[in-house]
């Protein structure tokens, strides 16, 4: 079992690696689509991949920290990749019975997180508490956009754009996080809870300002 979960752990980092590599790649290709899809699909599956070892192993060793980030990151991935499926919610398009699945499981995931974070500051008084907090909430309210846009016809036309872009970048702060934070013994001189929400303090800015870019128009039914 030692052995197997050694092999999990390399696959988990040399997966990792390519994502953070091939993230970077198709941010830099954004504007040349036909570079773009395929530079996409593999990191796509590069975070499949981390996805499933990370789960497997914060299982097996029982490491919080690694599962939830596992979660959240393919969470943002997973949305990203369907919102490009989900291009005519507008017309006559409507979510499959997978899209509702994600949905609820997701949902449910962050609730408990935001359970375990409360707890943890409650119980222990301890700052670490934050972490599962803050993540959880953030999770809930994407859960929340697209549950609504679900149930409610979108209001401007390129919708799916803006969604896939907020959530490929999304899963980007969280790969980009979990690497961070595995580096905290080489990186002494920055504080340890900062790593965790440094990425999401770097990119969120550029994200906000590549959706503004989108020429997106209101719809009118």
């Amino acid at each position: 079992m030692e052995q197997l979960l050694k092999i999990l752990v390399i696959i988990h980092v040399a997966a990792g690696a390519g994502a953070l590599i091939f993230g970077a790649i198709a941010f830099g290709l954004r504007k040349n689509t036909p570079k773009h899809k395929p530079i996409g699909k593999i990191y796509f599956w590069c975070m499949s991949v981390v996805f499933v070892t990370a789960i497997i192993v914060s299982v097996a060793k029982s490491l919080l920290f690694l599962f939830l980030i596992g979660i959240f990151s393919y969470y943002s991935t997973i949305i990203a990749y369907r919102s490009l499926r989900l291009k005519n919610l507008q017309g006559d398009q409507k979510p499959l019975k997978i899209d509702w699945f994600i949905e609820i499981v997701a949902g449910l995931t962050f609730l408990g997180m935001v359970a375990f974070g409360i707890l943890i500051l409650i119980k222990k008084g301890s700052m670490g508490g934050l972490v599962p907090l803050i993540f959880g909430v953030f999770g809930l309210l994407s859960v929340r956009t697209n549950i609504k846009l679900f149930m409610q016809k979108p209001k401007e036309t390129l919708y799916w754009l803006k969604k896939h872009i907020g959530h490929m970048m999304g899963s980007y702060i969280g790969a980009l996080t979990a690497f961070l934070v595995n580096q905290t013994d080489h990186l002494p001189f920055i504080n340890p809870t900062l790593l965790w929400f440094l990425p999401a303090l770097i990119i969120v800015p550029v994200m906000r300002m590549e959706m503004k870019k989108v020429k997106s128009k209101p719809i009118e039914y």
